[in-house]
């Protein structure tokens, strides 16, 4: 019996041996995924990080981008509202100036409108035989030129200009009836041919060859 009992133990002693390697190498083996896992997990939440930061700071890239580009945006409208009020205070200008300087802007702009109209229809009584007949020249003015100043710019016209305009040109000039729609100036009317002189009209057509004056004017700085 006692050689049973201790080829019993023995058996027991192998046994409990065995199942202690097994279990060893289970928990190297267990150690050994944990750390491979934890490694992974690692990386991926690092890499996760970096995309999420990469991302951030695109996001913010992108905002500084756009939050620049709307201050040009706003800063350009603003300097372009400014140049267009300095046409406006332009024109305010020349509509307010004393009105015997005003009445010789006025007389200024009519010869030179009908001095146009005379040298056009020369060039094509010369150029193509045509031959109309004589229209008065019509002076219009707005409603309060025409009251304040209307028969002084004729009579300046017909009197003071009568040699640049030739005799025949100074007698076709007339004040006419109608009034013009105009903040100030002049239309000049031969017939059915117009041309406006207006004040806003010829600022108008400043625009474009002094936009980058007046831009310098006021922002000397760029």
């Amino acid at each position: 019996m006692k050689g049973l009992e201790k080829i019993i133990e023995r058996i027991n002693a192998d046994a409990e041996a065995e199942c202690a390697s097994i279990r060893e190498s289970a928990e190297a083996e267990i150690a050994k995924v944990r750390a491979e896992y934890d490694e992974k997990t690692a990386a991926a939440l690092s890499e996760l990080d970096e995309k999420t930061k990469r991302e951030a700071e695109n996001i913010i890239a992108r905002a500084k981008s756009s939050s620049s580009m709307t201050r040009r945006n706003i800063i350009a409208s603003e300097r372009s509202r400014n140049v267009s009020t300095a046409y406006e205070r332009a024109l305010d200008a020349l509509v307010s100036l004393p009105r015997d300087k005003y009445m010789t802007l006025i007389v200024t702009l009519a010869l030179a409108a009908v001095r146009r109209h005379a040298e056009t229809a020369e060039y094509r009584r010369e150029k193509y035989g045509e031959a109309t007949e004589p229209k008065p020249y019509e002076v219009v003015l707005n409603a309060r030129d025409r009251a304040e100043i209307g028969e002084a710019v004729i009579l300046s016209m017909k009197n003071n200009h009568k040699k640049e305009l030739g005799a025949e040109c100074a007698r076709r000039l007339t004040l006419s009836e109608s009034t013009a729609d105009i903040v100030g100036g002049v239309v000049v009317r031969a017939g059915a041919v117009e041309e406006n002189c207006s004040l806003s009209l010829l600022i108008e057509g400043l625009h474009g060859s002094l936009d980058a004056a007046v831009y310098r004017t006021l922002y000397p700085e760029g």
